[in-house]
């Protein structure tokens, strides 16, 4: 009897897998072990929260290699890097020893980073050494690019060439570089540019359109090596958006390079669907068009990036029309929540206008409890105070500070957050951004306030070292152009006679074009003093005379996940509006600072936007600013007519999602809350509390502030 080599194989991968099964089918329901199992094939699993379906996917991933598919022809995308490493993490404990030189070969990871790989392979092979070696854009040279872009001529004295910079048009670098991206990844090319903007973004006028257009043209130009003239080492650049787009071109665009790496991947499993390009999809089908094996997971109740060109319409929703005949698997069971939270959040999303196919309606695994309440506040800081005074009094009983959280829909709402717990006690982590008094432009303004008050102490100095080289809109040469060097030899001048920097500023010798700024930056000065004798009149003076305008041109106004540093300057002005004088103000903020330095990581509360809270959860949850304006915010805000009475209901669909994603982080309890007055802004209840019927069953609670003591009542 003759054995063939086949055989053995066979009989080896039955073993192995015979090995594994118990180990991978323990704890599934029935809709998980139809996924863990299915064939061959397209399929499409909408994966709820909470349903365990990184569980699903991984033990998918494990099985395979159980049953003898070589490691490098799976292909594992998923949205984070910290996500693959977890992944990988799982999967070499579960396939045990050996593990780790398994998951080595796999191709699991980023599509940016699977997409930087094929294009290191390959481009060198098309283009020779030379031409096919490129540098990546990152941020840092994106924005500083982009500036180059949108300033003068003589940007920085550089005397850069025109085009492509020198556009000397005011407008935010960093907004101008997210806009770009976003159509860039819904597939748009540069020559439709005007189509593309215009679809992204419908409210925009024609000189916002027309300005974003000259800019993409320009940005593409600067990118090519000949340009690359604000680097040390000039060549090709690619930022991450190119990874994407030149990936896909040399699939479309080289018949053998798509043979060979739609050869190659017998599987494709792609996490987090819902959040991934049009770009991205059309990789992963040109890529499984041979095998056909794309098992995708996603959930569109959980789309939350269209600011970064995602779209669960024109990914997940494609896939009925891509795979007429794929398998479209349901994991509902929800293990994370109890059922009143599980009921409320689908009362919610069954608003949304999804694609009836691809909705999820959750099934509670857990019982009923009165585990939701809504609070009505007066104004911003009695919500603070009131969720600080809830924590003080959680962590008193004994309970863990660890198991809550608090979300927002921005980061400029921590600021009253963050002043009621210290003022309370509760330890916080703050998470993905700065402490609210420790961000860039916060710091800018209250030093801007310091020098105001008192020109000769060492606090002042280091105002003076913070923004010396912010530019003033109002005189003569920006002191811009002062730069690090000034500042060293101001300290040397300083220290030899013995004077404050700010005296020095005024007694010492310095060049022509330098004692110009200087002159700049004193009359600046000098004017925020002379605003008046409150904190704001004096900080809304120096964002009037030159610091909004070198925010938007030096930093950019539009941080990512949409928060913006105006709100952060907005909420620092109203902030101050309690204090008597300047000086006074100045106390609180020390005081703020000392408070949270030093602080170590223990047993403290989570404070996040809602964006970061995807795929965490936690026991206790509050979700603050549940307001119209907020939750859906004001700036996702479209209208059939010009007097705002009638709202198009498609422009709050992601807000729909987000309030989704938050409410269904929580386990056990979870307090939505909202302030009548938030800064200077009157704010009514979000339109979503209407939305969720099983909250009329429930009591709200209106809680009013007076003096020290709380009043409740229904």
């Amino acid at each position: 009897m003759q054995v063939t080599l086949e055989a053995i194989s066979d009989d080896l991968n039955a073993l192995r897998r015979a090995a594994l099964l118990p180990s991978l089918e323990a704890g599934l329901n029935d809709d998980q072990m139809r996924a863990l199992h299915h064939g061959e094939g397209p399929a499409l699993v909408l994966a709820g929260a909470g349903s365990g379906k990184t569980t699903v996917l991984t033990r998918r991933i494990a099985l395979l290699l159980a049953e003898g598919v070589p490691a490098e022809s799976i292909f594992v995308a998923t949205f984070t890097k910290k996500a693959a490493d977890q992944m990988g993490e799982r999967l070499a404990a579960l396939l045990g020893e050996g593990g780790d030189a398994i998951i080595e070969k796999l191709w699991i990871g980023t599509f940016h980073a699977h997409c930087l790989r094929l294009l290191k392979t390959e481009l060198t092979v098309l283009l020779g050494k030379q031409a096919g070696y490129f540098q990546i854009a990152d941020e840092n040279w994106q924005v500083r690019v982009a500036k180059a872009i949108l300033g003068d001529k003589d940007w920085m004295g550089r005397g850069l060439p025109s085009p492509p910079f020198g556009l000397n048009v005011a407008f935010d670098p960093k907004s101008a570089l997210s806009a770009v991206s976003a159509v860039k990844n819904r597939g748009f090319k540069v020559t439709e540019a005007e189509r593309a903007f215009r679809e992204h973004e419908p409210n925009w006028g024609d000189g916002t359109i027309q300005t974003l257009c000259k800019f993409w043209r320009c940005y593409e130009q600067a990118k090519t090596a000949k340009f690359d003239i604000l680097a040390k080492k000039p060549s090709r650049r690619l930022d991450f958006d190119d990874l994407l787009v030149e990936t896909l071109e040399l699939l479309q665009e080289q018949p053998p390079i798509r043979a060979k790496y739609q050869a190659k991947f017998q599987y494709l499993l792609i996490d987090e669907t819902q959040d991934t390009s049009s770009v991205q999809w059309e990789i992963a089908r040109i890529l499984s068009a041979v095998h056909r094996n794309l098992f995708i997971v996603g959930d569109v109740g959980q789309a939350i990036y269209s600011f970064r060109g995602c779209s669960p319409e024109a990914t997940v929703g494609q896939f009925a029309s891509a795979f007429p005949n794929g398998d479209i698997i349901r994991l509902p069971a929800n293990y994370r929540s109890s059922a009143t939270i599980v009921r409320v959040a689908n009362e919610l999303i069954g608003n949304s206008g999804m694609d009836s196919r691809y909705r999820l309606e959750m099934a509670s695994t857990r019982d009923n409890g009165s585990d939701l309440e809504t609070l009505e506040h007066e104004d911003a800081e009695g919500e603070a105070k009131h969720v600080a005074e809830t924590l003080k009094a959680h962590k008193d009983s004994g309970a863990t500070l660890k198991d809550c959280a608090v979300l927002f829909r921005t980061n400029a709402y921590s600021r009253a957050l963050e002043e009621a717990f210290v003022a309370n006690g509760v330890p916080y982590v703050l998470e993905g951004a700065l402490g609210f008094y420790g961000r860039k432009e916060v710091r800018d303004l209250i030093a801007f306030l310091q020098l105001s008050v008192d020109r000769d102490s060492p606090a002042a100095d280091e105002a003076v070292k913070r923004v010396i080289n912010v530019a003033s809109k109002s005189y003569g040469k920006p002191t811009h152009f002062l730069g690090g060097a000034f500042i060293a030899e101001l300290e040397t001048q300083a220290a030899r006679h013995g004077w404050s920097l700010y005296k020095t500023l005024t007694n010492g010798q310095f060049k022509t074009w330098q004692g110009l700024a200087v002159r700049d930056f004193r009359e600046m000065v000098k004017q925020v003093a002379q605003a008046g004798d409150s904190a704001e009149l004096r900080l809304r003076r120096a964002r009037e005379i030159g610091y909004d305008d070198w925010l938007l041109r030096e930093e950019g106004h539009v941080e990512d996940e949409g928060n913006s540093r105006l709100d952060n300057l907005e909420e620092l002005c109203v902030s101050c509006a309690a204090f008597p004088t300047a000086q006074d103000f100045l106390n609180f903020v020390a005081a703020q600072n000392k408070a949270t330095e030093n602080v170590e990581a223990g047993d403290a509360v989570e404070m996040m936007t809602i964006h970061r809270a995807k795929g965490l959860e936690w026991p206790i949850v509050f979700v603050v600013g549940f307001a119209f304006g907020m939750i859906p915010h004001h700036r996702s805000l479209r209208w059939f007519d010009e007097e705002k009475t009638q709202l198009q209901g498609d422009s709050i669909e992601e807000e729909r999602r987000l309030a989704y994603v938050a409410i269904t982080r929580a386990k056990e309890h979870v307090t939505l809350s909202w302030p009548l007055l938030h800064s200077t802004r009157v704010l009514s209840r979000s339109p979503f509390l209407k939305e969720m019927a099983s909250l009329l069953e429930m009591p709200e609670r209106v809680v009013k502030v007076v003096e020290e003591t709380t009043d409740e009542g229904s």
